[in-house]
């Protein structure tokens, strides 16, 4: 028998097994992990679940269904005729029912296939009706091979040719639906209907932004120019119809004494909306990019790029909004209708959705809540420096004066000036001067405005007050490779064995030893460029940030800990400032410390490159002396980074390539996106907390290395049978045997604690995995490649946790850098600035 996890009930062979599993899906009430009913196994698919149990748990002795059926009319008992009678009335209908069940099955099971295809962006929709078509062509094959052995069987049992006629006109009308099961999907047109008629689903819609005269074939006519609209409203409904997905919304873990999210800034404890606690309130963040879906190398490659915007909840934590499917879509647009009738056409539908959700909410009955009015704001708009500064109709060119969004900062006053205290920051009563002043004399822009923003139409919101900077952009693809050009070209020249050859060939030596981060790998440096010119070549912002994570390590044997090369110490700097400016939690200490260290690292980086002619600070070199106001105002800085929006424009650039058809690539992409979306919300990607074990054993408690501590923990005889697992999913995030985690601090040094798996645990009697670790000695932090140096101890410690107990979540990497009289010196490296 194998019992469903999600209601209890139990099939007595794999084929109803599978087609139960996905009378749930269809519905969205699968939720992941699939758990195996037998073992401790969890899966993300149900295919990989089947699969686990046909190959481990599905015996020899497993009846067919068509056995199954038999038995049921072979042990009948025997009783009176008019029993018989009813019994074989009953036993009809019960047949007529199973038949009709299992034709249901075969319909939902092609219903979840062609919904996975739709949602899948390598796949053109094209291509679906013939799979559909082929699967009907296989089912009505079937249907007739089952048909014609029947018949032989029979008529080998000796049935008339009589009879043999009547069963064969029988099974024809009985198999007529059976031959084409998914025929209600067979046209592009039908699959549209059908999935854009779900209850759950949010389909785009066309507004116009104006009219004009368009030729085709020597003929001349009005058409209309569109973009594609994504209603807030129905989105956010859609979402909270999910159980889980309310429960996280309203996990709330506000601390007035840690700044871990949005609603620890003072921004969200002054807006009239998010602080009132009697109402359910929803943050908003609005995203805006440029995309381009074509080849860039290929003639007219921006005659079909697209703007694009998404939005995410801020009041979900920043573990689930790193996910693609918590990312919302809310308008899609060609950039040369953006920049031919500009952002207003847009963002007044986005205003006037905002107006009314703040104001008035949305009335409706939703999970664990019950009947409530539910409220939705704008917190604030996050979007790299051009988008930013183009969206609030400020100047786009940051080589000139007033180039900042949240001060007046000239060029000359940032290369002398390291603190927020000496610029004078942006009011709503200077920006209505400015406009009014830019409206009056007709320039261009008067100090960096250049036109009103839609968005100061929302109610209790203006676009001065929206402290938010991209430090994916400023810090990753700006600052970082800017400053590693000069210490680099510094290095090289001042540690005589040192050389761009030599730099190479120690990042793949210590890129073949790495156990995490290898996705992350820098690309080989191609020469180091003059001062001021950033290295060579180009690199995504995760590679930079990798390279910058681990130089120290890589290079410090090169120079020894004694030196007092400046060059050094400036990497090390700049190590120190990016752990800190990454960091997912502050304390207001930490805030005060890090405008210390930005305006230390300003004047070290000017002091030792500033002499030469092509180094002098970049733009975004002042917006690091804002950031430590915007922690205090709205969070800490990774919950506005771009790289999760950034990441999600894959979707479009794959689909795009896919599709080839650019008559209306807007509306196109858009669609997809939303069957895409209907997709993550029946299959629960949106909450994706739960620990993923694809390979389980069953172990005796006391031949596990750490069986005291675990029998201790849990109060197990050590005879019992413990699950076993080497390998651990939840999210994105694979840990392994072997890894190494942050697993406490210790509250006398102040150092981290670290331990490395053992081996992830579960007793048989709960759902709950747990990780053993072999506790470390952190032996102390070394400066010279900014790592902490640890050993094991002796005899070994071990202790088991909740992932949930760590003080971070990454798996971090221990680096052997040889030995010293004879002992192993390892480092861990860190990857921001972290507490307990």
């Amino acid at each position: 028998m194998h019992t469903c996890y999600v209601c209890g009930k139990a099939e007595a062979t794999v084929v109803d097994f599978r087609s139960h599993l996905q009378r749930h899906s269809v519905v969205g009430e699968l939720t992941v992990p699939l758990k195996c009913c037998i073992c401790k196994s969890s899966f993300s698919k149900t295919y990989n679940l089947i699969r686990h149990t046909v190959n481990y748990h599905m015996h020899g002795t497993e009846k067919s269904i068509g056995d199954a059926v038999l038995n049921t009319t072979l042990l009948l008992p025997c009783v009176s005729a008019d029993a018989v009678a009813y019994d074989n009335h009953e036993s009809c209908h019960s047949r007529e029912q199973s038949v009709s069940n299992l034709l249901e099955d075969v319909r939902k099971e092609g219903t979840a296939l062609v919904a996975g295809l739709r949602a899948n962006s390598s796949i053109p929709y094209n291509v679906i009706p013939k799979v559909v078509d082929s699967f009907n062509q296989m089912s009505a094959s079937l249907s007739l091979l089952f048909q014609t052995d029947m018949l032989n069987c029979l008529a080998d049992a000796g049935l008339t040719k009589e009879v043999l006629v009547d069963v064969n006109a029988h099974l024809e009308h009985r198999v007529l639906d059976t031959s084409k099961p998914l025929d209600f999907l067979s046209s592009r047109y039908k699959q549209d209907k059908y999935f854009d008629n779900h209850p759950l689903a949010v389909c785009s819609e066309s507004v116009s932004f104006g009219l004009e005269i368009a030729s085709h074939s020597g003929c001349s006519k009005l058409v209309s120019e569109s973009f594609q609209y994504v209603s807030v409203e129905k989105t956010l409904h859609s979402l909270l119809q999910n159980e889980d997905y309310v429960r996280v919304l309203l996990h709330d873990k506000c601390n007035s004494d840690i700044i871990q999210n949005y609603a620890d800034g003072q921004c969200c404890k002054t807006d009239p909306l998010f602080s009132d606690s009697s109402k359910v309130s929803l943050q908003l963040q609005l995203f805006y990019d440029g995309l381009g879906v074509t080849n860039p190398l290929r003639g007219q490659s921006t005659l079909h790029n697209v703007s694009v915007f998404y939005f995410t909840i801020r009041n979900l934590p920043q573990l689930y909004n790193s996910c693609f499917a918590n990312v919302h879509l809310l308008a899609l647009c060609y950039s040369l209708d953006v920049k031919k009738y500009g952002f207003d056409p847009i963002l007044e539908r986005f205003v006037a959705e905002i107006n009314r959700l703040s104001s008035l909410g949305m009335k409706g009955t939703y999970p664990i809540i019950g009947d409530c009015t539910v409220y939705a704001g704008l917190s604030q708009v996050t979007c790299d420096n051009l988008a930013l500064n183009s969206i609030f109709g400020h100047i786009e060119s940051f080589s000139c004066d007033f180039f900042c969004t949240i001060c007046y900062a000239s060029q000359t006053d940032i290369q002398k000036y390291y603190s927020e205290d000496h610029f004078q920051l942006r009011t709503i009563q200077s920006y209505n001067a400015d406009i009014t002043a830019q409206q009056k004399n007709g320039k261009k822009h008067h100090r960096g405005v250049k036109k009103p923003c839609k968005l100061n139409d929302i109610v209790g919101y203006h676009i001065t007050n929206n402290w938010s900077l991209d430090i994916m952009h400023i810090v990753l693809e700006g600052i970082v490779p800017y400053e590693l050009g000069c210490i680099l070209y510094g290095l090289c020249d001042s540690v005589t064995s040192l050389d761009i050859e030599a730099i190479n060939c120690e990042v793949q030596l210590f890129w073949g030893k790495m156990t995490v981060d290898k996705a992350n790998k820098p690309l080989e440096l191609n020469r180091v460029e003059e001062m001021g010119q950033g290295i060579s070549p180009a690199m995504k912002a995760m590679q930079y940030g990798s390279l910058l994570k681990y130089l120290p390590l890589i290079l410090g044997k090169f120079v020894p800990p004694s030196s007092s090369n400046v060059h050094w110490k400036l990497l090390l700097h700049l190590s120190h400032l990016v752990d800190l400016i990454f960091a997912p939690r502050f304390t207001h200490a930490m805030v005060t410390y890090l405008k210390s260290v930005i305006s230390d690292h300003l004047h070290m980086f000017v002091d030792l490159y500033g002499s030469h002619s092509s180094v002098r600070l970049r733009p975004k070199h002042h917006l690091l002396v804002h950031l430590p106001s915007v922690i205090l105002k709205c969070g800490p800085l990774v919950g506005m980074s771009c790289l999760r929006y950034e990441l999600k424009n894959s979707f479009f650039k794959r689909s795009a390539h896919i599709v080839c058809n650019f008559t209306n690539i807007c509306q196109t992409l858009a669609y997809r996106h939303q069957q895409r979306a209907l997709y993550s919300l029946l299959s629960h990607e949106y909450v994706r907390d739960a620990p993923v074990v694809n390979a389980t054993s069953m172990q005796c408690a006391s031949a596990l290395v750490f069986s005291k501590v675990f029998t201790t923990k849990f109060d197990i005889d050590p005879a019992d049978d413990v699950c076993v697992a080497s390998r651990l999913t939840v999210a994105t995030i694979t840990y392994k045997k072997g890894d190494f985690l942050a697993v406490g601090v210790n509250h006398e040094s102040g150092d981290p604690v670290f331990g490395k798996v053992v081996s992830f645990v579960s007793p048989v009697t709960s759902d709950i995995w747990y990780v053993a670790v072999e506790l470390l000695a952190t032996v102390e932090f070394c400066a010279h490649v900014h790592s902490y140096s640890v050993c094991e101890l002796k005899p070994a410690k071990h202790e088991i946790l909740l992932l949930s107990d760590l003080i971070d979540y990454h798996p971090l990497y221990c680096h052997v850098a040889g030995f010293v009289n004879g002992t192993q010196v390892s480092y861990i490296r860190l990857p921001y600035h972290i507490f307990e």
